[in-house]
């Protein structure tokens, strides 16, 4: 799975393949380097957006309970 670096998007599209140059259909990133987890779970990468949004919205507590419980999900 291909994920946008900024928005963590997964609606991302390869725009010049010779220079490999993606861009984000959500956010608009354009770029070369791309996030990519090959068998990541939908659940987690949404858990995983929920986390960052927190973050930026300033509510630290939650995200770092949300970012534990899914620290032991992995594990």
């Amino acid at each position: 799975m291909k994920i946008c670096p900024v928005c963590w998007s997964t609606d991302v599209t390869i725009k010049i393949p010779q220079m490999n140059l993606w861009v984000c259909k959500e956010c608009g990133w354009e770029g070369t380097e791309i996030l990519e987890f090959p068998d990541l779970p939908k659940e987690t990468l949404k858990k995983m957006k929920k986390i960052r949004e927190m973050e930026r919205l300033g509510k630290g507590e939650e995200a770092s309970r949300l970012r534990k419980e899914l620290e032991e999900e992995i594990e």
